[in-house]
């Protein structure tokens, strides 16, 4: 079989079309022989992938804070960290809601575990999907066992393994490109019923914000096939996108109008609170050279070249420019993500968000065994010796410190867990045994009545000389003794007992319960950090670093003495904060995500949103003074 003529138009003229409908219904010719090596094929990576994301299965400590955010969720509290404050600290609301459903059905099963399963589940089913679409794509060239050779270079990488599990969404992400490319696929060949592949593709912002260039390109491509001749359905092309438009947009956007009515955000803080918006493209291009040159990475791009660029150019030649337009989507789609991470700075873990932009280039790379026998062959091999090489021995070396503020998390995990597979919460025994002492402490204050604890650093307190086991008892006495000679009064409509400033806010938070208020000094779940600028450059994602003193005066009373902490010196900062707290458009946000939600009061939210999303002011009170009271 080879790739259709067509016209000088460039799509192809409907006689083509008819004569390879056989091939484009998808139903294409092969023996059972053909169909057993196909499998084989792709097995390889599916176990390579999962062998080694199941001896890297581990739980990291931000995706306990969405356990907190589903545990208040499956309690009648929202999908809120801190109860009576609706702040949307996940990025991920697909991967949380999906999470909680799970965790209703099987409740027996441990958040914890859940994600982890999960996750492999994810993994698996977009390996098998994405190479089940290349096979079908590439079987337009022949009828010989189409090898997706991509998806071995996808799967040797150690950090796809990492990130398989690690309880947060990069499983399901994976599940998500392979799923859209094998429905984008599957339209090409069957010219009809969009709507499905539309509405799964448009998923994207709903598992991370920044694939929502994923979800364009995609999207972009489909419409080319939609709007190709021979569309089996409406006859003109407004009819033909209506449903398939409607079905990308709905979910995106009736979340989009929720946020807005319940948080009175545009977007989520957490993406507030790490600058999506913003640029910092000198970490940006240190966090993608270090994935690239971790891995080695410009070798397989630079051997993959001579695969692919020759099919590209062969089947647009041919006159087959819709195949060709499918066989670009995912690299485009891949570029534009990995052009977007670069241009906001990246993360602080080594290669996370630049996973999705290598699977999606990887799902363009495949070869026909026929091809094996030309020089085809040459850059097969080389990719075979990489993906050895890089199995074997390519690790992450730059563990702590952080070096160009990234470190592999995992390697900390293991270090602070003791723990070579640290999932559940209890193998992170520093930290729970400070949350426990927290929820202890909160359950011993009367019903009505508020306390907190301010500290001085919030990022000191976890510095121990020993995590281990034998030394909890000690340690869990001397945190008792911490918080007990450290509580004052606090005041607030809010219903917690006991409120205390963290920077670490995991797995303490998940341990410490719904009735201990977590105000957190790096802001991803603090709604007045979120808001201010990026005073010094650092660890991408945890820049806006806000002081005690908001925390002061928020919650506690003019002139209270706060223990260990030197009021006097705070004390200019304290007022300041507490004006800037009383001025518009502060206080109002403020109110709208705390007042019981009304529907006067989400109309309200939702008509304000831009306002209170686009709101910014100095971490320093007394520059945020000035700027949002005038004066």
């Amino acid at each position: 079989m080879t790739p259709t003529a067509a016209s000088d138009t460039g799509v192809g003229d409907q006689t083509a079309v008819d004569q390879s409908e056989p091939e484009r219904s998808g139903r294409w010719t092969s023996d059972a022989h053909t169909v057993v090596l196909s499998w084989l094929v792709l097995a390889v990576p599916l176990v390579i992938v999962l062998a080694g994301a199941w001896n890297y299965r581990w739980v990291q400590e931000d995706a306990f804070i969405n356990f907190r955010v589903i545990d208040n969720l499956l309690a009648g509290h929202g999908p809120v960290f801190n109860v009576g404050e609706r702040v949307e600290v996940y990025s991920d609301p697909l991967w949380v809601f999906m999470l909680a459903a799970l965790h209703e059905l099987v409740p027996f099963l441990s958040l914890e575990w859940l994600s982890v399963l999960l996750g492999l589940g994810g993994t698996a089913g977009g390996v098998v999907l994405g190479g089940r679409a290349m096979q079908r794509l590439g079987s337009r060239e022949g009828s010989g066992v189409i090898v997706p050779l991509g998806l071995l270079l996808f799967s040797v990488v150690a950090a796809v393994w990492e990130f398989s599990t690690s309880g947060l969404e990069m499983g399901m992400v994976f599940g998500w490109i392979g799923s859209s490319f094998w429905l984008l696929v599957r339209v090409e060949q069957r010219r009809r019923s969009a709507v499905l592949c539309a509405f799964v593709t448009g998923l994207g912002p709903l598992l991370r914000p920044e694939l929502l260039v994923v979800s364009g390109v995609f999207l972009l491509a489909l419409a080319w096939v939609i709007a190709s001749p021979g569309w089996q359905g409406p006859t003109t092309i407004r009819r033909r996108w209506l449903l398939p438009t409607a079905a990308a947009a709905a979910l995106p956007l009736a979340y989009e109008l929720w946020r807005m009515a319940y948080f009175a955000m545009f977007v989520s803080n957490s993406e507030l609170a790490k600058s999506g918006g913003g640029s910092d493209l000198p970490q940006g291009l240190a966090y993608f050279w270090n994935f690239i040159s971790t891995y080695v990475l410009w070798v397989p791009l630079l051997l993959a070249v001579p695969i692919v660029y020759p099919r590209i150019t062969r089947w647009w030649r041919s006159g087959d420019h819709t195949g060709t337009v499918v066989l670009l989507a995912p690299l485009l789609a891949g570029a534009a993500d990995a052009l977007y991470v670069v241009h906001v700075g990246g993360d602080y873990m080594e290669g996370r968000l630049l996973l999705p932009a290598l699977l999606c280039c990887c799902l363009a790379v495949f070869v026909d065994v026929k091809q094996f026998r030309t020089l085809v062959a040459i850059p097969v091999i080389g990719l075979a010796i990489w993906s050895l090489v890089c199995v074997s021995w390519l690790r992450p070396s730059n563990v702590v410190p952080f070096i160009h503020n990234m470190h592999d998390e995992r390697a900390t995990a293991i270090a602070d867990s003791g723990e070579r597979n640290p999932i559940d919460l209890n193998a992170y025994p520093r930290f729970v045994s400070l949350g426990r002492v927290l929820e202890e402490t909160a359950g011993s204050i009367p019903s009505g009545h508020r306390s907190m604890v301010v500290l001085e650093d919030p990022g000191r307190v976890f510095i121990v000389p020993s995590t281990k086991p034998q030394s909890l008892a000690v340690l869990e006495k001397h945190w008792k003794e911490f918080v007990g000679l450290n509580l004052s009064t606090a005041h607030s409509t809010l219903p917690f007992r006991l409120a205390i400033n963290l920077s670490s806010i995991g797995e303490m938070g998940y341990e410490a319960g719904p009735n201990v208020y977590i105000f957190d000094a790096l802001s991803l779940a603090n709604p007045i950090g979120s808001h201010t600028t990026v005073a010094v450059r650092g660890v991408p994602g945890h820049e806006k670093v806000i002081g005690q003193a908001w925390m002061i005066a928020r919650f506690a009373a003019p002139g209270e003495e706060i223990p260990n902490i030197s009021i006097f010196a705070l004390a200019q900062e304290t007022a300041s904060a507490r004006r800037a707290l009383d001025c518009n458009p502060l206080r109002s946000y403020l109110a709208a995500i705390t007042k019981p939600l009304t529907f006067s009061q989400a109309l309200s939210n939702i008509v304000h949103s831009y306002t209170y999303t686009t709101m910014s002011f100095d971490p320093d009170p007394n520059n945020a003074v000035r700027q949002l009271c005038g004066g």
